[in-house]
């Protein structure tokens, strides 16, 4: 068996690196993890998942084509008002 010795101040250098490298891989998984349909979306995440910029958007929640919530002037929508929404939209082709 081989020992490897290292100074302290490199030891805990390695381990600040891994602990941003796990932080990093945590919010990552947050990202991609599919969402429960209870869950409720900001307006960028909501603009990336329907492939709409913030105009269109606007435009749905004013002619009543997507359930919203405004929580401190910050929108917010219902996960399953988008999947209505993009299952709505699909065109099956053949």
């Amino acid at each position: 068996m081989d020992y490897v010795v290292i100074e302290r101040i490199a030891f805990d250098a390695i381990l600040a690196q891994i602990d941003e490298c796990a932080g990093a891989v945590r919010i990552l998984l947050k990202m991609i993890t599919p969402r429960s349909l209870d869950d409720w979306v900001d307006n960028t995440v909501a603009k990336s998942m329907l492939k709409l910029g913030t105009r269109s958007l606007q435009t749905m929640r004013s002619s009543g084509r997507i359930g919203y919530s405004i929580v401190d002037g910050k929108v917010f929508y219902p996960v399953k008002e988008i999947d209505r929404v993009l299952t709505q939209s699909y065109k099956k082709y053949g």
